[in-house]
């Protein structure tokens, strides 16, 4: 295996070919193996990297290198198999080296990897795995080869000189084969193994400052002793550190009452908490596969708790004080030192709990989610009697690390609290006070002013104790009052505040306050009247009373009627109320809190019918109507007994009712009619409206238009929007029709409105000019023929027209024309009239009936056949 070189190149590379060594080629099928040896092989190639097969082949494991050829012709049934039968190979060992002779080095701090003694490369396989390792020799320091290979030995140590400890193991690898077919291999190789220096093993030393200050430790120690330092090679040396207690390399001495001084600084750093001092003793490694090695002396010197006590008497606390909650904590006092205040508070190390007394007071000790520092108790309603508490400090509050939880009063002080200093404990006394009770605070006590007077204390309520007779009634003002309260006179609900207090014989004031209400008896006041007008039914029933009635009655009446409320409101403006109606309503006060009987009252309506009169009218007029008489414009239902008032003050009012229109113009004017009425009723009126409609003369000229324009009656211009023509001036008919204008007609026109109201109507004289007239402003009527006939279909000159948009209309001016066409030659071409064709380049006569005629030019003549308009000559040209 180590020596097959497949591609010639480079040396051995261990690699065969599967469909080489089996005959086989890819066309038989693919060659597979386990799935667990699939890294060294390739099943598109059959290459089999044998290097990457790790063991050897042996009885036990010779159907590992199994492979199997499949085909899609026999589906998972193979078509041939093979078995790789793999040589052992214990590997080639690193060439040996040094005085020693050996193949490789180690520390025994650890296992040696026995492996890495052979050699390995490209052209050079590891050995396989499946080998056993012999120790070729006897030495004690051999301990054992672990089945990964690894070298397991101890070295023992010699002080002083030579400094390397170290001895050689020579151990043999051997791999066997499959038997009867391979021998085993064996490789030898010689490992010299160094001993790992040890700098000893210390535990860290925690020193309370109560130690330092009885002086136990203020005698110099050495480092070297085993209580500080054990195990550690000689040759090892100190490194320095910040106290400056370690003098030189070899300098084991230290005083930790120095380090202790130093670290207060003459009282600036009392609250030092907790301070480490590491010295470090250190060991160089004998060789470079073995490591330097250090141990750490660790001394922690922490700060001790001082004293705290209660300094004042044990405060006497009433029962009945408030607020009723006091602050343990409070009552302690702290030592101060200069500067500094020794105040333990962290609820992580300090604890409250009961040494005496009948209750807690609800104190929350630890564990409970409540609890504080401040040992709050509540002292209101306890028990009299003396308490007394207990406040304990764990001292590790001078050295807090997360996740402390140090009960001081816990056995073994709580997690993470173990501390060389004490817990310091005080403990704080109060005394509870008895008082005379005073009843309950009362309130919500209603009475009736009938009742007169009232016992005041049996107006308090209790929590079942007695209330004494000893104490005294105060009102807001501080003023005594009886215990037999006699009711004052009042004019209104009113409500009283006493307060009730006592005092103890040992000084405890207790107070219980009462409100109560003394409430007048209902008064629904004395009975009324009204006479109400039937179309002004607006009252207010309440203001109908007298006496001053109370406002917290409703009414009830006929119909059903009923009020949301004490005022009885009707208002005839407002649909969302009833309407009032004739008959008896009755007021009626309801009982109060205090007294419970009700009062009522009577107020008497009678409705006065007033004269219908009728709506109110408009109409509209045209000022052309000259007048209208009112009294024709009334409902035929409302009486004709009133008058009429000119409430815009028109003047155009007769006394008989008669309007002229004459003096008004655009705009509606408003006219009263009145009745009178018997009271209490008011007049009855109505309104009459009349809108006069007054339109404008239409301002149109005299008209002028040439006979060319073929012009109509819309064609006149009209400064009006909305108009009518009229054939005569007195014709009642309008002209709807368009009809074309001839010269000397008259038109008469006038202003109209959506309601057929017309204005004065105005004459218009119609003046047509002739071909060759002139119009006032000196414009010629004139034709003018095209110059050109193009007949090619692009719709420009196509023929030669006789009706052009806003230039002339031949056929509706002139409708008996005649138009005649002639060559250059003279010959007539084309003969035209209302009823023929325009000319478009063709021609309409006998000879040439049909014909398209040849560019060049045309002579025409135009006879107008009409009055005085003379015949037109002229020439074009026809374009192909």
């Amino acid at each position: 295996m180590e020596n097959i070189d497949f591609d010639g190149v480079n040396g051995p590379d261990g690699i065969i070919n599967i469909y080489t060594e089996t005959g086989t080629t890819p066309a038989d099928g693919k060659w597979t193996i386990d799935p667990k040896f699939v890294s060294a092989f390739d099943v598109v190639t059959g290459k089999l990297f044998m290097w990457e097969l790790k063991k050897a082949t042996t009885t036990a494991t010779q159907n590992d290198y199994f492979f199997e050829l499949k085909n899609t012709t026999c589906g998972d049934v193979p078509v041939r198999t093979a078995r790789l039968i793999l040589g052992p190979y214990s590997g080639v060992a690193l060439p040996p080296s040094g005085p020693l002779n050996v193949n490789a080095q180690g520390c025994d701090f650890e296992g040696f990897d026995l492996f890495s003694a052979f050699a390995l490369d490209k052209n050079t396989p590891s050995p396989h795995l499946n080998g056993k390792w012999t120790y070729n020799g006897s030495s004690s320091s051999f301990k054992s080869v672990n089945s990964d290979g690894s070298l397991m030995v101890e070295i023992p140590y010699q002080p002083g000189v030579p400094l390397v400890d170290q001895e050689v193991f020579e151990l043999t690898y051997t791999v066997s084969g499959m038997a009867g077919c391979s021998p085993p291999q064996q490789t030898t190789i010689r490992v010299a193994m160094v001993r790992q220096v040890k700098s000893g093993t210390s535990e860290p030393i925690d020193i309370c400052e109560d130690d330092l200050l009885a002086g136990v430790f203020d005698t110099d120690i050495d480092l070297r002793d085993d209580k500080f330092l054990k195990g550690e090679d000689i040759e090892g040396i100190w490194l320095s550190e910040p106290t400056g207690q370690i003098d030189n390399e070899q300098d084991s001495k230290i005083n930790l009452r120095t380090i202790y001084n130093n670290l207060i600084d003459n009282g600036n750093n009392l609250r030092f908490g907790c301070e480490n001092f590491k010295f470090v003793y250190s060991v160089e490694q004998r060789s470079a596969v073995c490591s330097n090695m250090e141990t750490i002396v660790s001394f922690t010197l922490f700060e001790q708790l001082r004293p705290f006590n209660q300094v004042n008497p044990p405060p006497k606390i009433c029962a009945n004080q408030g607020p009723g909650n006091l602050d343990l904590f409070s009552l302690l006092k702290f030592t101060k030192e200069g500067r500094f205040d020794f105040i333990y508070k962290n609820e992580s190390y300090v604890n409250w709990r009961l040494v005496s007394g009948d209750s807690n007071l609800g104190l929350k000790e630890r564990g409970n989610p409540q609890f504080t520092h401040l040992g709050t108790i509540t002292t209101l309603g306890a028990k009299p009697g003396t308490y007394v508490f207990e406040y304990g400090v764990s001292p590790k509050i001078n050295c807090m690390e997360p996740g402390d939880d140090c009960d001081p009063f816990a056995l073994n002080g709580g997690a993470n609290c173990k501390h060389p200093c004490n817990i310091i404990t005080a403990r704080v006394e109060i005394e509870i006070l008895a008082f005379d009770y005073a009843g309950e605070d009362t309130k919500d006590i209603n009475l009736c002013e009938s009742q007169g007077q009232v016992d005041l204390r049996s107006l308090l309520k209790t929590n079942g104790n007695t209330i004494v007779t000893t104490g005294v009634w105060t009102n807001s003002t501080g003023g005594v009052i009886d215990n037999m309260f006699v009711f004052p006179s009042i004019s209104s609900d009113q409500t009283f505040d006493f307060t009730y207090t006592t005092t103890s014989s040992e000084g405890c004031i207790e107070t219980s306050n009462l409100k109560f209400t003394i409430f007048k008896k209902p008064n629904a006041g004395e009975n009324g009247t009204a006479t109400l007008c039937s179309d002004n039914l607006t009252i207010t029933l309440f203001n109908l009373l007298g006496s001053n009635p109370d406002t917290t009655g409703t009414w009830s009446g006929p119909f059903g009627y009923t009020s949301p409320d004490h005022l009885g409101v009707f208002d005839s403006g407002n649909v969302l109320l009833p309407v009032l109606g004739a008959g008896e309503y009755i007021y009626v006060v309801p009982g109060n809190a205090g007294c419970f009987t009700p009062d009522q009252s009577t107020v008497t309506i009678t409705i006065v019918e007033p004269v219908e009169i009728g709506n109110d009218r408009s109409e509209t007029f045209c000022k052309i109507d000259g007048r209208v008489n009112l009294y024709s414009l009334l409902d035929r239902d409302t009486p004709r007994t009133g008058i009429f008032e000119d409430t815009d003050n028109t003047d155009a009012l007769s006394t008989d009712g008669v309007v002229e229109f004459e003096t008004l113009t655009n705009n509606i004017y408003n006219f009263r009619y009145i009745i009178t009425n018997t009271q209490p009723c008011d007049q009855s009126s109505l309104n009459v409206a009349i809108q006069i409609v007054d339109l404008p003369t239409p301002n149109v000229p005299s008209q002028e238009f040439c006979i060319l324009d073929a012009a109509r009656l819309e064609d006149i211009e009209v400064d009006v929007l909305n108009y009518n023509w009229y054939t005569t001036l007195e014709s009642e008919i309008p002209i709807i029709d368009n009809p074309l204008l001839f010269d000397n007609q008259v038109y008469y026109i006038a202003t109209v409105d959506a309601n057929n109201c017309e204005s004065e109507r105005l004459e218009v004289l119609i003046n047509i000019l002739n071909t060759g007239e002139r119009f006032t402003n000196g414009e010629l009527c004139t034709l003018d023929f095209q110059d050109g006939v193009s007949p090619n279909g692009d719709s420009q000159n196509d023929t030669f027209d006789l009706l052009i948009e806003e230039v002339y209309n031949i056929p509706e001016a002139f409708p008996d024309f005649d138009l005649k066409i002639y060559n250059r030659y003279g010959s007539l071409v084309y003969e035209g009239n209302l009823n023929t064709e325009e000319f478009r380049g063709e021609s309409n006569v006998s000879v040439q009936l049909g014909d398209d005629l040849p560019s060049g030019t045309y002579f025409y003549v135009f006879v107008p056949n009409f009055e005085n308009n003379l015949p037109i000559q002229g020439s074009f040209y026809l374009s192909r």
